[in-house]
Order: structure tokens, then C-alpha cells, then sequence
């Protein structure tokens, strides 16, 4: 195409732009620019209060502060109304702290506005940041394999008591600040419940108690088997007496019972056995087997009136039984 062809095709525009056209689009360009810095110098300010500023950290520092500060944003705009628009959440601040960036529990204190990393809307400007300075303290972060207590809340009844209790899994992983998880030694379950009704085995899921600040337990929740049993006790009543069932026919007669008193040992429900005076136990010997007169030895025999006791033994066992013709 000729020269003569080019200029014919532009002849539209103006010969004052087309003339030396490049370099006017670049000093227009600039123009805009210039421009553009200047309203935003002179432009609307606004407060955007309670932006957070985020503490990044990496898998091997753990931070022993809150991990959010909040800041108040100035902020300068061409609009008003974009600016009335904006909220906390159209800003995000972060700061990343390597391993090396810090010395265990010594404060570290950031200038934000130089340190943070920000993302905000375009044509916004961040002019001031309050407070400007945020102080934190970093430690080194461990992980451990910690045993599991249970923790009990409530009582049984009188009767029963908490026996054997397994936990499973009976140790769990604790990780934290090497300044907090290296305070103790083993972590405790939320509270299980016991009560007057609990009478029998039982089986619960459970928590873990969070043991401290800025500490993780996994798994979070272990599961308890609970041994419930009876309280039983022991006691003997001394010189009960004996009386003697079914006496013999055929006129004969008991003359003697030698001794006429036992011991007898009883054992049962706890609360039961407490309460207990002897007058509870009949001690006696059946006579039906003597057929004639004489001297013989009968087997001691006792009943206790209250179902939950047991007769552990009677001292002595066996009594002597003088019998005589009927006068």
C-alpha cells in the first residue's frame, strides 16, 4: 500500500492528533497517570475498624498468643459511596513467620503496615494502620504420646462402688508449644457421670479435657468401659441363740443343748450388714432324726430374714444334744 494510500485511509482524524500521534498517546498516558495519583492523594478518607491481621506460621512453630489481631484501616478513595461500601472482610493482612524468625517465648514486635502482606480492593489505598505495631510470642511446636486418667463426677449408691475402668485407646498424641505440653505428664477425660442409678457396667464415649492453651489432642474423644460393683462386707454376731425345731415324739425330751449359743459370720450388701443387730439371724437344730435317749451331736442351722445376706459361717457347728425319757 502507498504512502498516498495510508494517508487517504486516516484521513479522518484530526492532523493535530495524527501528526508525531506515538509520542502524544505516551504523554497522554502519563497524563492519566499523574492524574490518577493525585486524586487518589487528595481523594475521600474513611476508618474501616476491626480489619484482622493473621499470623501465618509453619508446621513447626506454634504461636502462644491469639492468632488474629484487629486493626483500624484508614483508607482513601475517589468515591465515597465505594468507600461506605467497604467492610473488614473485603481486606486480608498476613504475616508469615519461618522457624527461624524468632527466639522461643521472646516477644516480636511488627510494624504492620511494613511487614504485613495485604490484599485490599483496587483504587483503594491504605493510608494509616491502628495500632501500628502488634507484639507476639512464637514457640517450637511438639508433638508427644501422653497416657489417658478418667476423671470421675457424682457418686453410686451406698451399695456400689467403681471398680476396673479401660480406656481405649489409653494414650493419645498431644501437640502444642514445647512451653505448655512439656508441663505434664498425662491428659484427663471430661467428667463421667455416675449416680445413684448407676448399678451396673457400663460403656462411654468420653472427650479429652483440652490439658492447655493452644494444645491439640488427637483423637479428641477415647472410649471408657466402667466397672461397677457391689460393695459387700463381712460381720459376726456373737452368742445368738439356739432353739430347736421339730422336737421328738415317742416321749422323749430335750434336756440339754450344750453350748446354747453360736457365732455366726454373715456377709452381704454393705449397707445392709451396717444396720444389722443379730436379732436378724435364727440359729437352730432340727431334732427329727432322734429316735432315743442319749447324748448326740446335731448340725447348727441358720436363716437370715434379710435376702441380700449370706451365711458365711457358724462357730461352733455342731451342738450336743442331751435327750431324755419324758417324766
Amino acid at each position: 500500500m502507498s504512502d498516498m494510500d495510508s494517508s487517504k485511509k486516516f484521513s479522518w482524524i484530526p492532523g493535530i492528533i495524527r501528526h508525531d500521534y506515538l509520542r502524544k498517546l505516551i504523554a497522554l498516558c502519563f497524563a492519566l497517570l499523574v492524574w490518577w495519583k493525585v486524586s487518589m492523594q487528595i481523594g475521600i478518607e474513611e476508618i474501616i475498624r476491626n480489619v484482622p491481621v493473621n499470623i501465618v506460621t509453619d508446621e513447626k512453630t506454634a504461636i502462644l498468643d491469639e492468632g488474629v489481631k484487629y486493626v483500624d484501616l484508614t483508607v482513601r478513595g475517589r468515591s465515597q459511596k465505594r468507600l461506605n461500601l467497604l467492610s473488614p472482610n473485603d481486606f486480608k493482612m498476613e504475616i508469615h513467620i519461618g522457624e527461624n524468625s524468632y527466639v522461643p517465648g521472646k516477644p516480636i514486635s511488627f510494624n504492620i503496615m511494613k511487614t504485613a502482606s495485604m490484599s485490599k480492593p483496587f483504587g483503594v489505598n491504605v493510608t494509616k494502620i491502628t495500632p501500628d505495631i502488634q507484639t507476639f510470642r512464637f514457640d517450637r511446636k511438639i508433638v508427644r504420646e501422653m497416657p489417658v486418667n478418667a476423671k470421675f463426677t457424682g457418686i453410686t449408691s451406698e451399695d456400689y462402688a467403681c471398680g476396673e475402668v479401660r480406656l481405649i485407646p489409653d494414650k493419645v498424641m498431644v501437640s502444642g508449644p514445647e512451653s505448655v505440653v512439656s508441663m505434664f505428664a498425662r491428659v484427663n477425660t471430661e467428667p463421667i457421670y455416675l449416680d445413684q442409678k448407676t448399678v451396673e457396667d457400663f460403656e462411654y464415649a468420653v472427650k479429652i479435657s483440652e490439658p492447655g492453651n493452644k494444645v491439640v489432642v488427637t483423637p479428641q474423644k477415647v472410649s471408657a468401659h466402667v466397672e461397677i460393683y457391689k460393695k459387700f462386707d463381712t460381720r459376726t454376731f456373737t452368742g445368738l441363740p439356739v432353739s430347736v425345731l421339730n422336737l421328738p415324739g415317742s416321749g422323749l425330751n430335750i434336756r440339754k443343748i450344750s453350748p446354747s449359743n453360736v457365732d455366726v459370720t454373715v456377709n452381704g450388701v454393705k449397707s445392709s450388714i451396717e444396720v444389722m443387730n443379730g436379732s436378724e439371724i435364727s440359729a437352730f437344730v432340727d431334732a427329727t432324726p432322734v429316735k432315743s435317749t442319749g447324748t448326740c451331736k446335731l448340725k447348727v442351722q441358720c436363716h437370715p430374714s434379710i435376702p441380700e445376706i449370706k451365711i458365711s459361717s457358724i462357730s461352733p457347728a455342731e451342738l450336743e444334744i442331751e435327750i431324755t425319757g419324758e417324766k
